[in-house]
C-alpha cells in the first residue's frame, strides 16, 4: 500500500427520511420517459464501487463525505487536509458528471489544478484508463501543456494539500449519456476506470 485514496462523491445524495435529492440543480432533465439522474446520487453510487473494489484488494480508501448531505466544499476539502497531516502519502479523487444548456455537450474529462503539479500524472493515468473503456466516446481535453487533463481552480483541486483530480463522467444533460448514466453497468464501468488507475499508481 502506497497511499490513502480520498474519495470525494461531489454534492448530495437522498435525504433517507423524505426520499428528496437535497442538492438544487445537478440533476438532468426529467426525460419524456420520466426518468431523471441526480448527479449527487449516481456520484455516490461509482464512489461505493470504487470504494469496495479497493477495500477488496487491501488498498486505503477513505470516503471523505460519507454521508446523504451535500458536505460543503471546505467541510471536504478540511477532512482531507486533517488526513494528510498524519499521513503525506494521499491522492484527492472527486467523483462528478458534467451537464450545460445545450443536450449536444457529451463526452468526459479530468481535471487538475492550473499548471504544472504532480496530479497531471496521475489525471494522465485515469484519462488512459478511461479512454480503453470507452473508446466511442468523445474525450474533452486540453494538450497545450502536453497533456490531456483539463486545469480550473476547482476548489477542491486547490485548496487540498495533496495531489488532487476531478473526474467529469460524462454529460447527464445529454440524452443518450444520461440514459447510460441510469444504468447499474455504465456506472460500474467508470468505477472501474478509476480503481484501475488506483491499481496502476498503487503497484
Amino acid at each position: 500500500m502506497k497511499y490513502i485514496w480520498l474519495l470525494d462523491a461531489g454534492h448530495g445524495g437522498l435525504d433517507p427520511d423524505t426520499g428528496e435529492y437535497v442538492t438544487a440543480g445537478k440533476r438532468s432533465p426529467k426525460w419524456d420517459n420520466g426518468t431523471q439522474y441526480f448527479e449527487g446520487v449516481g456520484n455516490r453510487d461509482i464512489v461505493n464501487k470504487i470504494l469496495n473494489r479497493c477495500l477488496n484488494e487491501g488498498i486505503l480508501a477513505i470516503d471523505i463525505v460519507n454521508s446523504w448531505q451535500d458536505v460543503s466544499l471546505t467541510t471536504r476539502v478540511n477532512r482531507a487536509n486533517a488526513i494528510y497531516e498524519y499521513n503525506k502519502n494521499c491522492i484527492y479523487v472527486s467523483v462528478h458528471s458534467n451537464g450545460f444548456t445545450q443536450e449536444s455537450a457529451h463526452g468526459y474529462s479530468v481535471y487538475t489544478s492550473p499548471g504544472q503539479t504532480a496530479s497531471d500524472k496521475y489525471a494522465e493515468i485515469l484519462l488512459e484508463q478511461m479512454i480503453k473503456e470507452f473508446p466511442d466516446h468523445k474525450l474533452r481535453k486540453d494538450t497545450r501543456d502536453g497533456d490531456m487533463d483539463k486545469e480550473s481552480a476547482f476548489y477542491v483541486l486547490r485548496k487540498t494539500r495533496m495531489p488532487a483530480l476531478l473526474s467529469e463522467n460524462f454529460f447527464m444533460t445529454n440524452r443518450k449519456e444520461c440514459d447510460l448514466l441510469l444504468t447499474e453497468k455504465f456506472r460500474d464501468r467508470i468505477a472501474d476506470c478509476h480503481f484501475k488507475m488506483i491499481k496502476k499508481i498503487e503497484t
